[in-house]
């Protein structure tokens, strides 16, 4: 026997609406891509402060290079001493100028040796000698850092052709030289030398 009240079937209908089924996906996306760049922006926040105990060093282009200034005293004089190299460097495509009989010179002991090697090689020419022929000479020469004669000439004549001709001939012959020294700091030394030829009395 049947008792109470008797509800009747109502079929649930589903319904679905192809709107519902587009905008689902694009809210998840959209959550993705938000999530992303408030992640990004959190680390660029948080990336940017100093940790501690980090040196910070800052270079000012518009001041001289010499005067760069850093917290820490250790690399002020290694950036001094890396300067003062390149100064060196500098220095070593140098010219310099000296007279062949100088002696309060840092070329001195060089120039001792070149000397020595145009005396071995430098006489007074015979028949210059028979003739008479007095005077002297001054030449200008150039020793390149490795010691080859890089030019020669003569800056002032004896008088003599003949006189200047063996001046010129003893340094062409004496080259080539000693390498330069490295305290030097040069790539060419130019020499002033003086050939003096005298007849004794």
């Amino acid at each position: 026997m049947e008792t109470g009240v008797k509800v009747p079937y109502i079929p649930i209908r589903v319904v679905h609406d192809m709107n519902t089924n587009k905008i689902f996906p694009a809210a998840v996306a959209l959550s993705l891509v938000v999530h992303v760049v408030i992640l990004v922006l959190a680390g660029l926040s948080g990336g940017s402060g100093s940790t501690d105990g980090e040196d910070v060093f800052t270079v000012n282009i518009k001041q001289n290079p010499d005067k760069v200034i850093e917290r820490n005293e250790g690399k002020n004089t290694m950036m001094a001493l890396q300067l003062e190299e390149v100064r060196e460097r500098a220095r070593g495509d140098g010219i310099d100028t000296v007279a062949l009989d100088k002696i309060d010179t840092k070329y001195y002991p060089y120039l001792l040796q070149v000397k020595e090697r145009i005396d071995r090689q430098w006489s007074y020419p015979e028949g210059a000698f028979n003739r008479g022929e007095a005077g002297t000479t001054v030449v200008e020469f150039s020793i390149a850092r490795g010691g080859s004669l890089a030019a020669c000439r003569a800056v002032v004549s004896s008088g003599y052709e003949s006189l200047d001709m063996e001046s010129l001939r003893a340094v062409r012959s004496a080259a080539p030289f000693a390498p330069f020294s490295e305290k030097f700091g040069l790539a060419r030394l130019n020499i002033v030398a003086q050939f003096r030829y005298t007849l004794a009395k």
